[in-house]
């Protein structure tokens, strides 16, 4: 089997090389920004900072010279948090050869809005990349749970190669054309986790929850449809399927970041008490905000997301800024959005 380089060593990329080399029987190279980490985890065979309690094979190579771990990859996945990717797609980029391939498992937009596939494909052309996307909670899927998760590429053979490469026994992956959506939905539902985690926050209940949820979805399906992705992607694992678990799980970041803005903490509060992990949501809220208000698109939950952390609205009175806008026709949620989408595109094209 082809050797793979997975950078960085957070949770999720210390997870993927994880299940890679455990369960998919993969020579695994884990790259990390700090020589001193790179130590640490080779000689305790745990990332104790980002993913304690889970052993990493003794087959992993651990480091923190980006030449050796690009060296003898065949295949790349990128891990790192959006707010990185830009400056290590820069020195990533020299150092890539003719026929590596680069998979983005980062869920976020850049500050300036771009995807991450975007920014890859200027260094390795749209062909070799592809994005990994899907209800994935990192520590579920290091401990050997089962799980779903997308591979989409604008090549159908990169997406069937890249599906080969991640894919395990527990770990089963799905292929999609649709790179704009799956990205997009991958990076949107973290605004929602942070509104959900609010409601969680504020003891509003299931209901509340639930509805919006919902919304939220009806919110990226729109957005993503602004941007060329399919609307339907949004009823997939990538949609529905990572908002649902984003939202509810007690490992999502975003989902606890909402609850602990809810409980009165500060945004450095919160930083600390995360310990250096990422909350994407919170970088990819302002990109979408100003995506949206550029592009007219609505996204009331987004906007008030936005106007708590940029502009300190109080949350309790962005939720009932949600709660007062002008009543509108329901009919399926979604779904009706989605319907709604199709059918302009349809009569677009006719046109």
């Amino acid at each position: 089997m082809g050797a793979v380089a997975v950078l960085q060593a957070g949770s999720w990329g210390t997870t993927l090389a994880t299940i890679l080399a455990r369960d998919g029987g993969r020579r695994v190279t884990l790259w990390t920004r700090e020589a001193a980490q790179a130590e640490r985890i080779a000689a305790e065979r745990e990332n104790r900072r980002y993913l304690p309690g889970i052993r990493v094979p003794d087959s992993v190579a651990v480091t923190a010279d980006l030449r050796r771990a690009l060296a003898d990859a065949d295949d790349v996945i990128v891990a790192a948090p959006s707010i990185g990717v830009p400056a290590l797609r820069d020195r990533v980029g020299s150092l890539l050869r003719a026929g590596q391939y680069v998979l983005s498992a980062t869920k976020g937009l850049a500050e300036d809005g771009r995807r991450m596939s975007e920014l890859w494909t200027e260094v390795v052309g749209a062909s070799r990349v592809a994005v990994l996307s899907g209800p994935n909670i990192s520590r579920e899927i290091a401990a050997g749970h089962p799980a779903a998760t997308v591979v989409a590429a604008a090549e159908p053979e990169t997406a069937r190669r890249l599906q080969t490469v991640v894919g395990t026994p527990m770990f089963r992956a799905y292929t999609d054309a649709d790179v704009v959506g799956v990205e997009l939905c991958g990076a949107l539902k973290n605004i929602v986790a942070l509104g959900a985690g609010a409601i969680d926050g504020m003891g509003y209940g299931d209901n509340a929850k639930a509805g919006f949820m919902t919304r939220g979805l009806a919110e990226i399906a729109r957005f993503g449809f602004a941007h060329g992705a399919n609307p339907l992607t949004v009823a997939g694992l990538a949609g529905v399927g990572d908002l649902i678990v984003t939202c509810f799980s007690k490992h999502s970041r975003n989902r606890t970041v909402g609850d602990l803005l809810a409980q009165g903490l500060s945004l450095p509060q919160i930083r600390e008490r995360l310990g250096g992990q990422i909350a994407e949501g919170l970088t990819t809220a302002e990109a979408a905000y100003r995506a949206a208000a550029a592009e007219g698109v609505s996204m009331p939950i987004t906007e008030q997301t936005h106007l708590v952390l940029s502009e300190g609205k109080p949350i309790r009175q962005a939720m009932r800024d949600l709660m007062r806008r002008e009543r509108g026709e329901e009919i399926a949620g979604p779904l009706a959005e989605v319907s709604r989408l199709i059918a302009s595109a349809a009569a677009a094209r006719r046109g």
